[in-house]
Parts: structure tokens; sequence; C-alpha cells
């Protein structure tokens, strides 16, 4: 496992914040971290949703009408 080095001022506010909560120091971080790496994650599929969705051969407005239709059996 890596080891990280963390200034002690803010290593000292992370644990205020930590006992506040009622949770360990060294966990908390280590969810914070991890959430981290998953809103990075979800930001970059977001983007290439986004992308995708400009390339789209039908603008989205056509295409949630055409998909509306064809939910409804109307197509």
């Amino acid at each position: 496992m890596a080891e990280v080095i963390i200034r002690e001022r803010l290593w000292r506010d992370f644990a205020a914040v930590a006992r506040q909560e009622r949770r360990n120091a060294e966990e908390l971080a280590a969810q914070v971290l991890r959430d981290y790496v998953q809103q990075v994650a979800d930001e970059e599929l977001l983007q290439r949703s986004e992308l995708a969705a400009r390339r789209a051969r039908f603008p989205i407005d056509k295409t949630e009408q055409i998909i509306r239709l064809a939910r409804s059996g109307r197509t």
C-alpha cells in the first residue's frame, strides 16, 4: 500500500472533522479518496456521453420524440 504525506495542519483539521463525525480519520480519508476517484470517473463518462450526443444523428429533442413514439407503439 502506498503511503501519503499530508501536512500536519491539514491532517489535524481533517482528523477534527472525522472526530466530529465519529469516524476513524484513516478510514474517512480512504473513503474520501474513493469518492473522488469515482467522481472523476463519472465526470469522464458524462463528457464522453455529451460528446456522443453531439455526434448523434438526431438532435436530442427529436430523439426524445422518436423514443416516445416508439414506446407508445406509434412509430
